[in-house]
């Protein structure tokens, strides 16, 4: 290997890890424009799939405040009843928790004696709601993360939804069924 040949195989490398060092640079750069994207993140490779969805609700729901009136919990019945459908689909589940807090939502609404409720999407109704005071923020958010999830479990046959993930969802909406309801 002479002198030229060298040289060349060290200008080769260098240009091989440029794009790598590129790539990182830019996620310094931009790593607070990065983090406030990555809960919209989703990740799919044939059988793989990484959403932070979910983790981004959990964390909204750790910052919401707590219920004024004592909390609700589901009877034995219903416990019954979800732990047989996540175990015979964790699909289904996790409609059938976006049914009922989609029907706390409305309830809600209707309370406050707003326009009719029925041809109102959730989305809608949630943006009403926080624009109105009734809701705050952390709540907001929560029924959004919500929202995007069980849209998902309706209408995206290819997104993987595991017992875990139908258990979490009904944690979550539990939460903010309790505070819609108080």
């Amino acid at each position: 290997m002479d002198t030229y040949q060298f040289v060349a195989s060290i200008v080769e490398s260098a240009t091989s890890l440029a794009w790598p060092a590129a790539l990182f640079g830019a996620g310094l750069v931009f790593r607070r424009e990065l983090s406030s994207l990555l809960p919209l993140l989703q990740l799919k490779h044939k059988d793989f799939e990484v959403s932070f969805r979910l983790t981004q609700a959990e964390i909204d729901a750790a910052n919401l405040p707590a219920p004024i009136a004592p909390v609700i919990e589901p009877t034995p019945e219903e416990k019954d009843k979800f732990d047989r459908l996540v175990e015979i689909s964790p699909r289904a589940a996790i409609l059938e928790v976006r049914t009922d807090l989609e029907e706390a939502v409305r309830d809600l609404a209707s309370v406050t004696q707003m326009a009719p409720t029925k041809s109102k999407s959730l989305l809608t109704l949630t943006r009403i709601l926080r624009n109105d005071g009734l809701i705050d923020s952390q709540t907001s958010a929560l029924l959004d993360d919500l929202r995007v999830i069980g849209n998902r479990a309706a209408h995206d046959p290819y997104t993987e939804l595991g017992e875990e993930e139908a258990r979490r969802f009904r944690t979550l909406a539990n939460q903010v069924m309790n505070i819609l309801n108080k």
